[in-house]
């Protein structure tokens, strides 16, 4: 079925067309009537063209997850092309987003035997040429490095999965490009609150030919990078040449608040349409193929047993991506002291019939007859400090950890503490000079609300103890001392740091 719009008077732009279906049956099969139905494969590969399949892969997380490609579905397309298009060489890349081993990845994962398969070649694009592009008018980044691949390569296929995200909200072939530029670009962009723009200077630069979302595993919920707590099994396959508005159909599919800025600010780009006016369903009705997804605010509510509740006034994703990404630090119950509704957005509140104790109403655009119900912070966005120290203030979060911590901080002074990170109430209260926040960077996280960060950082810093070939000579507790329990004592923290001051000093040595 094809659902085609009706032709505006006056065409202001190209219409796109997107392809949705169930993932039922082979997966060869699936894909080839998603690619009939959108004019056939060959229009996409002509004879003799190079390929880049550009997966989304997570170290540490299985397909099965909801955060990475299946290989399946990257073997499928390359048996598509090799057998409707006459290809040259087809390249499979990524750089996964942890910093650490992308190989390590294609093992597990079976990439490396896939393309051995396939025939294709397999790009580790940490350790490929780069070249340094210029980006006119950046709304980020002047200039970046991007691998010299995804400049010469004919034509560029994203394989992507469908998934919401902390802080871009949804996320799909256009946030699939992130792992084309280097980690410590990316980690900058986050402290920066800029992923969005970043993003779109990347896509300038080169935004992908073709995308497939693999939607029969998502993940729903904080999801990103880091958080899979909450797979879903939505069951869909979505395809087409232009990635924004595949990426705007995915948001639709999901049942999820659509006003998402990089795709609003790409279509202003004319890299592709945001707006359904413009864009052609083929396949499964749009309306059938919704799946709702838990959104992140709901995640935030869910981990804190309803202490913290979020509501979207039809925000843009500047103020949601704040908003909610403070929150999801706040998953333990001793974390939150008080409840707190929290409203951002421009539209009108269906106010509950029980208000919390506390009510925030964040960003410019909340509307003022709302505004004296609780805290106003103004901003566009708001202040990620002004916001953390707002629920501080309000005693909504306890910061019992992070008022012992500073006292330890003021004994030992920035010279001797220049080596180390210390988080501590769900927040940085201290970095060093030398301290690049890195998985294999010494690290003293103080709490029970760390654990899950600790965790994670552990993840990551067993694979990079694996790029730098020191897997054998050290685990990741030689980096990160966790100081469990609540409010710790500064005895306890005066001998981590001894610790880590001796491991630190041979490490430095090495």
């Amino acid at each position: 079925m094809t659902t085609l719009k009706t032709q505006p008077v006056v065409r202001t732009k190209p219409f796109s067309d997107v392809y949705i279906s169930t993932g039922n049956g082979r997966l060869v099969k699936v894909l080839k009537k998603g690619f009939d139905d959108l004019g056939g494969i060959e229009k996409i590969v002509k004879p003799g063209q190079s390929v880049l399949l550009k997966p989304n892969l997570v170290v540490g997380q299985d397909p099965a997850a909801g955060g990475t490609t299946d290989v399946r579905i990257c073997e499928a397309v390359a048996e598509l092309i090799k057998a409707h298009c006459k290809p040259g060489t087809i390249y499979v890349g990524e750089n996964t987003d942890t910093g650490s081993v992308t190989m390590d990845a294609f093992i597990r994962y079976g990439y490396v035997d896939m393309c051995k398969r396939q025939n294709a070649v397999l790009v580790d694009f940490t350790n490929t040429e780069r070249v340094d592009v210029p980006v006119p008018d950046a709304m980020y980044a002047e200039v970046i490095s991007i691998p010299k691949l995804i400049l010469d390569v004919d034509v560029f296929i994203t394989l992507c999965v469908l998934k919401n995200h902390d802080t871009v909200c949804v996320t799909g072939s256009i946030k699939n490009s992130f792992g084309l530029v280097p980690d410590d670009t990316r980690r900058q962009a986050h402290r920066d609150n800029a992923v969005e723009q970043y993003l779109v200077d990347i896509a300038r630069i080169r935004k992908p030919d073709f995308a497939v979302v693999d939607g029969r595993i998502g993940m729903e919920g904080i999801a990103g990078g880091s958080h899979f707590e909450h797979p879903r099994f939505a069951n869909r396959i979505i395809m087409g040449k232009d990635p924004v508005a595949v990426d705007t159909v995915c948001a639709h599919i999901m049942v999820q608040n659509p006003r998402v800025r990089y795709l609003q600010w790409a279509d202003e780009y004319s890299l592709g349409n945001n707006n359904l006016d413009y864009i052609n369903i083929h396949g499964m009705p749009l309306e059938e193929a919704k799946v709702p997804f838990m959104a992140p605010s709901d995640q935030v509510e869910e981990q804190t047993g309803g202490k913290i509740r979020l509501h979207d006034l039809g925000s843009c994703s500047k103020c949601r991506a704040v908003t909610q990404g403070i929150l999801f630090r706040f998953h333990h119950p001793e974390s939150v002291l008080k409840n707190v509704d929290v409203a951002y957005g421009s539209g009108n509140w269906d106010m509950p019939e029980d208000p919390h104790e506390n009510c925030i109403l964040v960003g410019d655009c909340v509307q003022e007859r709302y505004r004296s119900l609780g805290t106003w912070i103004p901003g566009c966005p708001m202040s990620r400090d002004v916001y953390f120290n707002t629920l501080s203030s309000l005693d909504i979060v306890c910061t019992k950890c992070e008022q012992v911590v500073n006292q330890f901080v003021e004994k030992h002074g920035a010279d001797e503490l220049g080596f180390v990170r210390i988080l501590a109430s769900n927040k940085t209260v201290s970095q060093g000079m030398l301290n690049r926040a890195g998985p294999t960077d010494f690290l003293i996280a103080v709490g029970d609300c760390q654990k899950r960060y600790v965790n994670n950082m552990h993840r990551r810093g067993k694979f990079e103890l694996m790029q730098m070939g020191l897997e054998d000579k050290y685990d990741t507790y030689y980096f990160i001392r966790h100081i469990p329990g609540h409010v710790p004592s500064i005895d306890e923290l005066d001998a981590a740091l001894a610790e880590l001051k001796e491991n630190h000093a041979k490490f430095k040595a090495m």
